[in-house]
Order: structure tokens, then sequence, then C-alpha cells
């Protein structure tokens, strides 16, 4: 076995390109250190934050209409959603402009597709996921820690304005299905309205049960008195010892409750005067009418009372976040690392001189002319 292929021979081959393992490697250690002295120095802040559960923007449970435990940090889905939201160009693009971006990017906006860089640099630095305990990380770097900060808590605050308005959507679309029914309902209302005046003004019936109760004594002291007129007659007529004018009278009251009588069980002309026929006739149609009325109210109030809870569930600001760590200006930048890129670069220069050397040395015998002719 050669010295070459052994660990003799390696150390062999070191010590003769001695001079160019020196040469190259000095060269990676000074331009190396250039480099690393000439990039910028990122600083990085995150914030920590949950979902908060969908279910505290529902009118039921901001009035009490769920009879379950509330829970106030939000489901798996819910992390999706954010997650979502997120990483969305609405998110994005807002944050580069509301943070002047272009600029600090140094990025030329007369480019066409200065927005594409813009949003691929800012993605370079921007990163949320979903940590071990399953709150949400949200990291930002920028060679400004104060501008870090301020770009982290404002994603975050955005990705909160963006989930609580797609709920608001929600509600909006809701409000206008209930206002346009409230609409329907309470022209149906006021149709009923109409209708049941016009029934109860057509048989002047307007308390049924009180009226009814009213032409049944109204008709029981008639007969009462018709009864009690006919037998004073019997008794006091034709006898001489009765004045004429008594009998009379007695005559005039007796005509008095049979024409009485006769107006509560016959039709009435529409004078305003009610009769029992009339009643008869007409308090089942008032009933239904009133009931459907009544119906058609509760139904109507209901609604309003349901739409009046989504309204004020719709004005209040439920926020879609619950915030665990808000971010800080960071203390020490998180890159570069100037002494890992230095050692780095340097193994790297000698490791690919080793190889050369290496290759060198194994086929410094070959003819290379020879092979080219041959």
């Amino acid at each position: 076995m050669s010295n070459r292929d052994t660990l003799l021979g390696v150390f062999g081959t070191i010590y003769r390109w001695r001079k160019a393992f020196r040469n190259v490697c000095l060269i990676a250690l000074i331009g190396s250190v250039v480099l690393a002295l000439r990039m910028d120095n990122y600083f990085q802040s995150t914030t920590i934050f949950y979902p908060a559960n969908q279910d505290l923007a529902k009118p039921e449970l901001i009035f009490g209409g769920m009879n379950r435990v509330t829970e106030y940090f939000g489901t798996d889905r819910d992390v999706d959603r954010l997650l979502e939201i997120a990483s969305g160009n609405e998110l994005v693009d807002y944050m580069i402009d509301h943070f002047k971006l272009f600029e600090h990017y140094d990025i030329d906006t007369t480019d066409r597709e200065a927005r594409h860089w813009a949003r691929l640099k800012f993605r370079e630095l921007y990163s949320v996921q979903k940590n071990k305990n399953d709150a949400l990380e949200l990291t930002l770097e920028d060679t400004d820690p104060q501008l870090a900060s301020d770009m982290a808590n404002g994603a975050r605050e955005k990705i909160d304005e963006i989930a609580q308005r797609l709920t608001k959507n929600s509600q909006a679309q809701l409000l206008a299905s209930f206002d346009a029914n409230l609409k329907r309902k309470n022209s149906e209302l006021l149709r009923l309205g109409d209708s049941l005046r016009n029934i109860q003004s057509e048989f002047h019936i307007y308390a049924g049960g009180y009226q009814g109760e009213q032409l049944s004594e109204q008709l029981t002291r008639a007969e009462e008195d018709i009864a009690r007129n006919r037998a004073r007659l019997e008794v006091l007529n034709g006898n001489p010892l009765i004045p004429l004018d008594t009998v009379e009278y007695i005559k005039a009251n007796l005509r008095g409750a049979l024409r009485q009588r006769e107006m509560l069980l016959s039709r009435q002309p529409k004078d305003g005067v009610l009769s029992i026929r009339d009643y008869n006739e007409g308090i089942g149609k008032v009933s239904i009418a009133n009931d459907l009325h009544n119906q058609a109210r509760k139904q109507f109030s209901y609604d309003l009372e349901r739409y009046n809870q989504i309204l004020a569930a719709y004005n209040t600001n439920i926020p879609a976040v619950q915030i665990v760590v808000p971010a800080e200006p960071a203390m020490l930048k998180s890159r570069p690392k100037r002494s890992m890129i230095v050692i780095g670069a340097v193994i790297a220069a000698f490791l690919f001189t080793l190889l050369a050397a290496l290759l060198a040395d194994a086929y410094r015998d070959v003819n290379w002319k020879e092979l080219e002719h041959g």
C-alpha cells in the first residue's frame, strides 16, 4: 500500500500543498471577514397569541341564550383560519403600504414588478407558525429593532381586524336578511291590523268577551221586563180601580222591552248598535283576525328583538385574538452570526483545497497527452 492510500499520505499531501492551503484559507478568512462586516444586523421580534372563540361574537352568548360553559379560546379550526389570514396577500400588502417598505427595502416603485419583490422580501423576514402549546407565534426581522417590533404588533392587529371583519360580514348579511324579513312582516302586520279594524267596524265588536256578557245581560233584563210587565197587565188590565194611565205606562214598558229584545235578536243596520245576531255572526271572524294579528305581532316582536341583539353584537368590538406576549424591540441581534460565517468559510476553503490537492496527487502520474492521442 502506497503512502497516498494512507493517512500519512494525506498529511504528506497537506504538507506539500501547505502554501496553497495557507493562501486559500487566508483569502477565505479575509474575504469572509470583509463580507461578514458588510452584512446588516437583523433584529427579531416575536408576538404570541391565541385565537379567540368565534362563539364570543354570537348574540346568544352575549345575551345569555346559550346553555353551556363559555370557552374564551378558539379551536384548531380557529387557529387554521388565523394562519390563512396571516399568510394572505391582504396582510402582506397592508404591511408594505402602512410601513412604507418600498422605501425601506430600497425597491423602485416604478418597476412593474415592484410589489412582487416587496412581497418576496417581506415574506423572507416574516413567519407565523403554531408552537407546541397551540399558540400562534408571529415573528418579524428587520435591521431596525423598533420597526421590527412595531411591524410584528401591527401584523397581529391586522390579523385581528381581518378576522373580525369576516365575522362582521357574516353578521351584516344576517342583519340584511332580518331587515328584509322585518319589513315584510311589518307590512303583513299592518295588513292584518287593517283587516281586524274593518271586521270590528263591520260588526261593532271591539271587546268580544265583555260585549258578549253585556248583550247577554241586556237580553236577560229585556226578557225579565217583558215577563214582569205582561204579568202586571194580566193582573191590572180591566180592573176599574187601577188608573188608566198606570195601565198605559205598563203597556209602554212592555212595548219598550219587546222592542229592545227585537233589536238584540235581529240584524241591525250599521248605525253603531250591536245585536246578538251581529255578535254571533261576527265574533268568530273577529276572534280569528285578532288571533292572527296577535300572533304576527308576537313574531314581529321576537324577530325585532333578535335583530337588535345581532345589531348589538355587530356593533360590539370583540377581539379575534387573545394576546399572550406582545412584541418588544430586541436587545440583541438575531443574525448574522459573523464568527460562524468566518469559521465556516475557512473550513469550506480548507476542505475544497484538500479535495483539489488529493485529486492532483492521485492523478499526477497520468500522461494526459497519451490519453488525448490514444
